[in-house]
């Protein structure tokens, strides 16, 4: 959302951007692969609290968790205390009529919640905190620490955003939000062209003579996007269904550190053919337009997955785990299927569904555009802003 309001020409017609990010390589970079800033940009080097004791990943698992439990204890409060102070002073020589804040989740990392504060202490007219996930509780003793912290931040935030009513609901819950303190707004995307057409991407892959369906996977290899349960699915559809499951292919995009488990698990259940591991796509949308059907078969910490409005934006239907934000994306039978998250069977028996009516696709991808045309583009959410913006600055 943040490079659809630096490429808006209606919000760069009405407002002038100053942009600060805590500084990290991997962010820097796509930073500098998704767009080019012409306003003034500053990033801040902002310690991870867990970190600052350092253990190394050669030490014990058990040690390497107490340390970083031990340093998020000690250093949470200072470091807090002195980005607050940073971005303290940086405001009030700014001196912003808006400070929009984009946190990862809530309560994620420090500085988006000691921008909330500092801007309220610089007297910044309003605060606005998007929250890209869904919140999290207090369920262990970290969380009850820093819950001043998020009770200072509510007090400083104007008002709350979130990309789904799910997430909106579950972060009105954790930080009890009195009726106004929040809204979701549907995030849009400005869609990429692809680099290559889809028989040389196709090529490129290795997969120019398969005539099935092609479904694709895209997303870090972490536990949260379960990757294991869609090889799982496959080995099942494998099992059970080995005519359908012939007419199948999933590409597998990206990288992360479940990829050695994930390539053992292929090749201990026979999965070689069906299962290809892509790499890195520096074109993402070269891959949406190569496969037939993207899944999704995420098992937590989602909110309003971009992917799925990519996929539909590029005519494909979709697969995914019915949570969060998904259902608010994703129409059943009309843009695609939603199954129980870790549900291998149901995932098999949607992806099986495919690989028998060979219309299916079609028929739901042509669903999927027709929804991201309506309802995900970027200048929909950005008008939304906007919007936003004018009343609680009025």
């Amino acid at each position: 959302m943040l490079v659809n309001f630096w490429n808006s020409p209606e919000v760069r017609a009405r407002y002038d951007f100053c942009f600060y990010y805590r500084h990290s390589v991997r962010y820097e970079e796509g930073l500098k692969r998704r767009t080019s800033l012409d306003f003034p940009v500053h990033a801040m080097a902002f310690p991870d609290p867990s970190d600052i004791l350092s253990p190394s990943n050669r030490w014990p698992r058990v040690l390497v968790r107490m340390l970083r439990f031990g340093s998020r204890l000690l250093f949470t409060a200072p470091l807090f205390l002195v980005e607050v102070l940073i971005l303290l002073r940086r405001f009030k020589a700014e001196a912003p009529d808006v400070v929009h804040i984009n946190n990862g989740g809530y309560p994620a990392a420090l500085s988006p919640r000691a921008a909330a504060i500092a801007a309220r202490m610089a007297r910044v007219r309003s605060v606005i905190m998007v929250v890209n996930n869904m919140a999290e509780g207090y369920d262990h003793v970290l969380r009850w620490l820093e819950y001043p912290i998020d009770r200072a931040v509510v007090a400083s935030t104007t008002r709350f955003v979130t990309g789904s009513s799910a997430a909106a609901m579950r972060l009105r819950k954790v930080l009890r939000l009195p009726d106004g303190k929040s809204a979701h707004i549907h995030n849009g995307i400005s869609l990429r062209a692809p680099s290559e057409t889809i028989p040389e991407t196709r090529q490129r892959l290795g997969i120019a003579n398969f005539r099935g369906t092609v479904f694709g996977i895209i997303g870090l290899m972490e536990p949260r996007k379960g990757h294991i349960v869609l090889l799982k699915a496959m080995a099942e559809l494998n099992r059970q269904s080995p005519d359908l499951a012939a007419q199948s292919l999933v590409l597998i995009e990206g990288d992360g550190p479940l990829k050695s488990q994930l390539r053992q698990f292929v090749a201990d259940s026979n999965l070689g053919e069906r299962c290809i591991f892509t790499g890195h796509e520096a074109n993402i949308m070269n891959l949406y337009a190569a496969i037939d059907v993207l899944v999704l078969p995420s098992v937590s910490h989602e909110d309003f997955p971009n992917v799925i409005i990519e996929a539909m934006g590029c005519g494909r239907a979709v697969i995914a785990s019915r949570i969060a934000g998904t259902p608010e994306q994703v129409i059943e039978d009309e843009t695609g299927y939603l199954v129980p998250p870790n549900d291998t069977a149901a995932l098999a028996a949607a992806i099986g569904r495919f690989c028998g009516d060979h219309g299916l696709k079609e028929r739901l991808g042509a669903g999927g555009l027709q929804r991201f045309q309506q309802n995900f583009v970027s200048e929909i959410a950005v008008s939304k802003y906007v919007s936003l913006y004018e009343k609680i600055t009025n």
